[in-house]
């Protein structure tokens, strides 16, 4: 009887330790796995693979400069610009090869590292809650050195759900490339946390550790809602999704393209494409139908 007691007693004692551990880590160790700072170190310069690069600083406040380049095709000035958004944990050097086929279609392209990431400064993320006033600046600075062309944005995953948010709020953006991106924050944590349990939902955990983060993060995670902003997109938008995409599921890509309200858009499902790897999989169909868009603008 003795041994059964200190059985249920030990038992009584880890199932408390781990509730503990949990509820600790809940409240303050995924918040910042949601929000901190992704540090991406600067490999490659623009030079090293023949760009004509400017090296630039845009000042988003007192306290924030995001630091990226200029990269000029060889006629100047060019037809249109393309703001590059990278995506999570990503930098401004994964566009480097995009920006140099660009600059071949005489389309200059700013890269930039979001806030929290690489050179630029920031010690949290938004997701696109505060990111997207970051583009708007970065239009204003655009515009002083070319009034008269148009600007179009391009990004990636959490790239694309911030270009959306911004193309909802800034009409001088004239169209957008979107790849690979998500419908709403809430949901894709959970998602991205059910990957990482092997499927099990925690739902309650992930929704406590999302709204501390916004707390920490001083910005409403309920916010950030690219399912939302495509419905007041009227600017033209070439939007594209891996069919095979683990991270962001294919149907948030339909989603998006269902929702969004511009009359002149294009939806390219690429077939056995992953999160990583549209180009690559899509080959020159996908890079021809983009900058066909692209071209049209």
């Amino acid at each position: 009887m003795a041994k059964k007691y200190r059985k249920r007693k030990i038992l009584a004692i880890v199932i408390v330790l781990l509730i503990v551990a949990v509820l600790y880590i809940t409240h303050h160790v995924l918040p910042y796995a949601i929000i901190a700072r992704h540090k991406q170190p600067l490999t490659t310069l623009p030079s090293e693979i023949g760009l004509q690069a400017e090296a630039t600083s845009f000042k988003i406040n007192d306290s924030l400069h995001l630091k990226g380049y200029w990269i000029m095709p060889d006629k100047n000035p060019p037809k249109s610009i393309m703001l590059l958004l990278h995506g999570i944990g990503g930098g401004k050097e994964h566009f480097y090869d995009l920006a140099k086929s660009l600059a071949q279609q005489q389309v200059a392209s700013v890269v930039y590292d979001a806030r929290g990431h690489g050179e630029s400064d920031g010690q949290y993320i938004s997701y696109g809650f505060y990111e997207k006033q970051d583009v708007s600046i970065i239009v204003t600075e655009v515009k002083k050195r070319y009034p008269d062309i148009p600007i179009g944005i391009w990004g990636n995953s959490m790239g694309g759900a911030i270009a959306l948010q911004a193309l909802s709020i800034e009409p001088r953006l004239d169209f957008g490339v979107i790849e690979s991106t998500f419908t709403d924050l809430n949901t894709i944590v959970y998602e991205y946390q059910k990957r990482y349990t092997l499927g099990l939902g925690l739902k309650p955990i992930c929704e406590h550790a999302l709204k501390r983060a916004g707390e920490i993060g001083k910005f409403d995670p309920k916010q950030v809602r690219p399912i939302d902003a495509v419905k007041n997109i009227t600017q033209s938008i070439f939007l594209a999704h891996g069919t095979d995409d683990p991270n962001i599921n294919f149907k948030y890509g339909q989603a998006l393209y269902k929702n969004l309200k511009s009359e002149d858009k294009t939806f390219y499902p690429v077939e056995g494409a992953n999160h990583y790897n549209l180009f690559d999989v899509g080959g020159d169909a996908y890079t021809n139908a983009i900058m066909t868009f692209i071209n049209r603008q």
